[in-house]
């Protein structure tokens, strides 16, 4: 096994801020009846950790919660149903248009990669910042321009972010512009 520990600060769609602290551990054996064990001993650890900040932060709420999945490693979810015109390597960092590689800045990968992990669904800006970004603190239009720049990068495949009107966008991997007809 092996445990990892990270805190992360995390901003609601309401604004509201909290930190998240998070203990991952990844089996490498596959062991099935080993995922019971894991269990146990991860509710022990949240039940503990809740403990320890109560009696180091009186009047601070703290939840506790347990996890348990068999997705992929590193905690975050396959990216979705994306055709091949368009290929995401999250464990290179490298993106891919019709063969052709991109270059894409860090966040521009990240803001793409995040998108397309979650297929068809909204955020608005503050939640793209607070994934994307890590709740860093930037300007109201880095969003937006980083969402151009990224398009502008993707060719035909641009409109696969959409722009959801007052709310923020969304990746939709079906949709491509058509090439004009002569």
């Amino acid at each position: 096994m092996s445990p990892t520990a990270q805190l992360r600060p995390v901003l609601t769609a309401k604004g509201d801020r909290y930190t998240v602290a998070a203990i991952v551990v990844q089996e490498r054996t596959g062991d099935a009846d080993g995922t019971t064990e894991l269990t146990e001993l991860a509710s022990r650890l949240a039940e503990e950790a809740r403990r320890l900040l109560q009696e180091q932060r009186p009047g601070v709420t703290v939840s506790a919660a347990v996890a348990v999945s068999d997705g992929p490693p590193g905690g975050r979810p396959a990216i979705g149903p994306v055709p091949a015109d368009l290929e995401i390597d999250r464990d290179a960092y490298r993106v891919r248009v019709d063969g052709n590689p991109v270059e894409l800045s860090f966040r521009e990968f990240e803001l793409l990669a995040f998108l397309a992990e979650h297929p068809g669904r909204v955020f608005n800006r503050r939640q793209l910042v607070g994934s994307v970004w890590d709740g860093a603190a930037v300007g109201s239009r880095t969003v937006d321009v980083h969402v151009r720049r990224l398009r502008a990068k993707l060719g035909r495949y641009a409109a696969r972010i959409v722009t959801v009107r007052n709310v923020g966008y969304r990746y939709e991997p079906t949709r491509v512009d058509l090439e004009p007809v002569a």
